[in-house]
């Protein structure tokens, strides 16, 4: 990708799709009292709203995938945006719960954010890649750390329905500059002298292959597990400056402000064919700061962790997608972006679960461990990765 205004473009739109979703993220309980019509309910239906996209995601990212391969990036990214577009809008219009949850289930079957990465890693220099997918996690961090920080003040404010229709404006504009400044490369017409066939199966059941997609998912689980349970943490220490609930907003902002800097920092190390290492270091570092807080004595040693722990989490998700894209070759990559997509959301259920299961027996510090866990075990498997040897693959499975 060698024109500046082509990567803008995609790293604005990875920024708008991230941005969508997050917004409604703190104030997913009040924004559905009006809806719900039940209060006694309407935890429930938020924690169904806030899975739908995921749900959407995972259903649709292989297919979505496929279809980028087959039919070409640029018109699937078209009609991810224009979806996402039309998910915004029927959120902000949605007169009745069943509509509203349709909307976030559509917002996730357009796999806006999967089409952006498969696109980048498909036009990508190889030798670049690694810094793009950095920069879209940065990306994706910015908007972790603006989205509840606006959607929670439009909603005080001017309603959240202003900022839903803002955001689909913004979307539609992205549109317009994604058709003027992206150019597509058929993938087909780029390797009509090589396979296109089956083997794609065979790249996705061999060791090394399962391995990172597993030990994404595990770091996933990890890190939608401390989002769930760090809130109850905060809660339960003494000697706060600040409410429980502005310090957890606080210390949430700093942990994604550090993984937004050092998105940069793991692409470049990427790019120099250290993903793995990076990986291991990453998650284990994860996993290391989170059973350091439950030791911390102050505020600020706390601060200082959550600080760690977000630029460490800046290199799992792009590590995972770097290396998963150089296993095959083009003609797949959208299809193998996709599975491996899927598998990562799938993997976010995986935390959340695990809280749930172990609260009621172990309070906040022991959802806190099993958060750690995850990260430390998504480490381990990967060390025990490098002790395996793998057969060279043909150019339909290339690694």
């Amino acid at each position: 990708m060698k024109h500046p205004s082509v990567i803008y473009v995609l790293l604005c739109c990875q920024f708008l799709a991230t941005f969508g979703v997050m917004v409604l993220i703190p104030v997913m309980p009040l924004y559905l009292e009006k809806l719900a019509g039940d209060t006694n309910a309407t935890m429930i239906w938020s924690s169904i709203a806030l899975a739908a996209p995921a749900i959407g995601g995972i259903l649709s990212a292989p297919l979505l995938g496929r279809l980028a391969d087959r039919w070409g990036y640029r018109p699937i990214l078209f009609l991810a945006l224009g979806g996402f577009c039309v998910s915004l809008l029927l959120m902000s219009f949605a007169g009745t719960l069943a509509q509203f949850l349709a909307a976030r289930l559509l917002l996730g079957f357009c796999g806006i954010s999967l089409v952006i990465t498969a696109y980048t890693a498909h036009m990508a220099e190889p030798s670049g890649k690694g810094m793009l997918l950095g920069r879209l996690q940065s990306a994706v961090a910015l908007a972790c750390l603006s989205g509840p920080l606006l959607g929670g003040l439009f909603m005080d404010r001017w309603g959240m329905e202003s900022l839903l229709n803002m955001t689909a404006a913004m979307t539609c504009i992205a549109l317009v500059a994604a058709a003027l400044c992206l150019h597509d490369i058929s993938a087909h017409s780029r390797h009509q002298d090589k396979p296109e066939p089956p083997l794609l199966k065979r790249w996705f059941y061999q060791w090394r292959t399962l391995s990172w997609l597993a030990a994404g998912a595990l770091a996933q689980g990890g890190a939608f597990a401390l989002v769930t349970c760090f809130a109850l943490y905060v809660s339960e220490l003494g000697n706060l400056l600040f409410p429980p609930a502005t310090t957890t907003g606080v210390l949430h902002a700093l942990a994604w402000a550090a993984t937004f800097l050092a998105g940069s920092y793991w692409g470049k190390r990427n790019d120099r064919g250290e993903a793995r290492d990076s990986f291991i270091m990453a998650s284990a570092g994860c996993g290391g700061a989170i059973l350091a807080m439950l030791y911390a004595d102050s505020l600020w040693l706390l601060a200082f962790l959550r600080l760690i722990q977000g630029f460490c989490l800046a290199a799992l998700t792009q590590a995972v997608i770097y290396v998963i894209s150089n296993q095959v070759n083009a003609g797949h990559q959208g299809q193998a972006i996709g599975t491996a997509n899927s598998i990562l959301v799938a993997g976010q259920l995986i935390g959340p679960l695990a809280v749930a299961a172990v609260y009621p027996l172990f309070q906040a510090s022991g959802a806190m461990a099993v958060s750690a866990g995850l990260f430390l075990a998504a480490s381990l498997l990967l060390i025990t990765n490098k002790h395996f040897t793998y057969s060279t693959c043909t150019e339909a499975t290339k690694l």
